[in-house]
């Protein structure tokens, strides 16, 4: 008796639920694709596809946890990436000879997306190959050390155990902005083995990310976006990193943070200086664009769980603290390009990531300074004033 009524009350009814969700899934599907000419699938499908793709140009490794795989090459909504034989982009020379050669004045730069430039649609228009154009012909060459998702800790094993053997003459580090995403993590461990090694893979795509069923539902997806219409494509666009349980996310970051963050840089210093290589610490920024506070916070949000876009800015300033304080203590050179207004939203294409106005902006700003700095005396031709790709 107690199995029938179960089974006419709980099971028939869950069952002609079912048969009714998968008709109404199906016909979503089908539409779509009589629509398209081909079958549709929800924005989180599409953004797993595409880390999918991006992952297989890069790999684990066992010291700086991913890293690009020699020779690899990626192509994602126009957007090309090419890896050189050290897994690292190209540059303006693809692959730097080793040892290097007599009269060639070299620079590395370290550093994560932002110096990787990850959304540079072609390997030329980055920031550090359009440096390397600009000082080429005063005899200078440029390596892009830089890396999606790296901190100063990968930059410091990276410049130690892979790039000093580039025999740079000079190491440029554009960093902080990674270190926030640790930083933000409660509790923040000094070795960022929480908060950010571990979930490395995932958001670069070299380990694969679950989909839930909700996500692989375009009814469900559609049911969604009408309910909730200001939170379309956040989930699927910027994943976060981590799930947040804190609380209200952190105004600020810790103390034990910014110190970690000042013994990389010293470390790096020192490991360039035992060389005799010179640093150039640039400073970070994050610009929050006007008309698109909103994406821009839930960007910031989803790559720093654990922090609100005022405690990243914050962080990010202490950062950019810490390189200045190792600039005026004269171990280092300094310089922040984007204080007095002189980057503006044009200049960026997300909160952290430039446009490409914005990236040839930086090489110029930047390979001025290193003619002023470093390269007076190798000869009087001038700097270009722009690279024409």
């Amino acid at each position: 008796m107690l199995v029938r009524v179960f089974f006419r009350n709980v099971l028939v009814p869950l069952a002609i639920a079912a048969g009714l969700f998968l008709l109404l899934e199906g016909g979503c599907r089908v539409a779509g694709r009589i629509r398209t000419g081909t079958w549709p699938e929800t924005r989180a499908e599409t953004y797993t596809e595409v880390l999918r793709r991006i992952g297989a140009a890069f790999q684990r490794h066992p010291y700086l946890v991913v890293c690009g795989r020699p020779d690899a090459s990626l192509e994602v909504e126009g957007h090309r990436l090419q890896l050189n034989a050290r897994g690292q982009r190209a540059t303006n020379v693809r692959d730097l000879q080793v040892p290097k050669p007599a009269g060639v004045f070299r620079i590395v730069c370290e550093g994560g997306s932002t110096t990787l430039d990850i959304l540079a649609s072609d390997d030329a228009l980055t920031w550090p190959a359009r440096l390397g154009a600009l000082l080429s012909p005063r005899g200078v060459d440029v390596a892009n050390a830089g890396f999606s998702g790296w901190t100063s800790l990968e930059s410091l094993v990276s410049l130690e155990t892979r790039d000093l053997d580039l025999e740079p003459d000079l190491v440029i580090v554009f960093s902080g902005v990674n270190d926030l995403q640790p930083a933000g993590h409660d509790p923040f461990l000094a070795d960022y083995s929480r908060g950010h090694a571990e979930i490395l893979p995932r958001i670069t795509g070299v380990e694969a990310a679950g989909i839930g069923l909700v996500s692989r539902s375009l009814l469900l997806e559609s049911l969604l976006d009408r309910l909730r219409p200001g939170r379309i494509g956040r989930t699927e666009r910027y994943t976060p990193s981590w799930k947040w349980r804190g609380g209200t996310p952190k105004d600020d970051i810790p103390p034990e943070a910014v110190a970690v963050y000042e013994r990389n840089l010293r470390s790096m210093i020192g490991v360039a200086a035992a060389r005799g290589i010179r640093v150039f610490l640039v400073a970070a920024a994050v610009r929050v664009r006007r008309g698109r506070e909103s994406a821009d916070g839930e960007w910031l949000s989803a790559w720093t769980p654990g922090l609100s876009p005022k405690g990243y800015l914050a962080g990010l300033g202490r950062y950019n603290g810490v390189a200045r304080k190792l600039g005026e203590e004269g171990i280092a050179l300094f310089e922040d390009p984007f204080s007095g207004g002189a980057f503006g939203d044009d200049d960026y294409a997300d909160p952290v990531h430039f446009s490409p106005v914005g990236s040839e902006r930086f090489a110029q700003h930047l390979a001025d300074l290193i003619a002023r700095r470093f390269l007076a005396s190798r000869g009087n031709a001038g700097v270009p004033a722009t690279i024409k790709r």
